[in-house]
């Protein structure tokens, strides 16, 4: 939630609340909040950390930290600096990580304001267990002619079971990408003759709107836990039916089959404070425009100022165990034979988020007509 939108929901309960002239409060728009967004895990031995500013008001959307110096630190006394990629963007590509060790994250500014996250721990990778799949419908929102609406829709529900092994029920987020394959043909009108073009044409859908995060299985062995619904529908997935008619020749006609879907999961072992730093966030997202709501400067990480401890600093430093598993699934209204099963783990992270290739498979295809 922007601070332009806190605003306008502070105005409107005012203006709700039978109050015949706005209040306009005061606000310091000089005022500049430090925002972090860094991740450590066992995927690769490069560390990523952006910084920059949350939007003070009336200014532009993002102004990211220049010139600062970092440097994360473990438990031994081991330290690894960070070179300045892009403007506010920072790599270390000298980590190696162990698990079981504890990392800090230690932020000077070009002002020289000293920040620190808590330390973080890179828990041992936990096994993700196979994930089960449940056609259904939802009603979910989308559009028509420019207009919101509310649409049932058939898809597939994807969920696992979570087990309490351990004294304490680790904290883990999940971060779930549907990979979208389709086929789109381009039919010439003119010259006559002509044979129609192929693209193999891929997008990525995310399901999930806020932080999918495991809950307490209260004393219970096991429990279900919902990942990710992904609706089979053209309309809803943007891969549609369409016709262009160019003018002069030649006229083409557009048409788009979807044909197959990825499913990727990735499951996050992350430490308390950064679990419940997403769930406020969560909380946040779902609140119902209250006056006592939590707004984002409520909402702390694990980054705090060795200048002023009440200094308000937004974002995190998470250091996580990863692991991952993937599917593949066909619309199954049309086949049902084939629907649903376990392929190699791939990244979908990185490939684009859309792209077709002319009359040749992309490397990471899964279906082939």
């Amino acid at each position: 939630m922007n601070r332009y939108l806190q605003l306008g929901l502070f105005l409107t309960f005012i203006y709700c609340n039978g109050c015949k002239e706005p209040y306009y409060p005061k606000l310091d728009e000089a005022q500049k909040v430090l925002v972090v967004d860094g991740s450590l895990t066992d995927e690769s031995n490069i560390i990523t950390v952006r910084l920059g500013n949350a939007v003070p008001f009336r200014e532009q959307a993002y102004l990211p930290e220049q010139q600062a110096t970092l440097m994360v630190s473990d438990d031994l006394g081991r330290e690894f600096k960070f070179q300045e990629k892009d403007p506010g963007i920072y790599e270390s590509k000298s980590f190696q990580y162990e698990y079981g060790r504890t990392y800090t994250l230690f932020i000077k500014t070009s002002k020289n304001r000293y920040y620190r996250s808590s330390p973080q721990t890179l828990f041992p990778k936990s096994d993700l267990d196979s994930v089960e799949d449940l056609i259904t419908t939802k009603t979910l929102q989308t559009t028509k002619n420019g207009e919101l609406i509310l649409k049932t829709l058939p898809g597939l529900e994807f969920s696992i079971m979570l087990k309490d092994n351990s004294i304490s029920l680790p904290n883990f987020r999940f971060s779930n990408t549907v990979l979208v394959e389709y086929l789109e043909k381009q039919i010439y009108s003119w010259p006559p003759d002509t044979l129609p073009e192929l693209f193999d044409c891929w997008r990525k859908y995310f399901p999930n709107q806020s932080f999918n995060l495991s809950e307490p299985i209260n004393n219970l062995d096991e429990h279900r836990h919902t990942l990710a619904f992904c609706p089979i529908d053209t309309s809803y997935l943007s891969i549609v039916y369409e016709y262009w008619d160019r003018s002069p020749l030649p006229s083409i006609t557009y048409i788009r089959y979807l044909y197959y879907f990825a499913f990727t999961v990735k499951m996050y072992h992350i430490n308390p404070d950064v679990y419940k730093y997403y769930k406020s966030i969560n909380e946040q997202l779902e609140a119902n425009n209250r006056i006592f709501d939590p707004v984002s400067f409520q909402i702390r990480g694990n980054i705090s100022s060795d200048n002023d401890p009440e200094e308000s600093v937004l974002g995190v430093f998470e250091v996580a165990s990863t692991s991952m598993k993937s599917y593949s699934f066909s619309d199954f209204k049309f086949d049902v034979t084939g629907r649903f099963k376990e392929i190699a783990p791939f990244d979908m992270d990185v490939i684009p988020y859309e792209g077709k290739w002319y009359n040749h498979y992309p490397p990471f295809w899964i279906y082939k007509y």
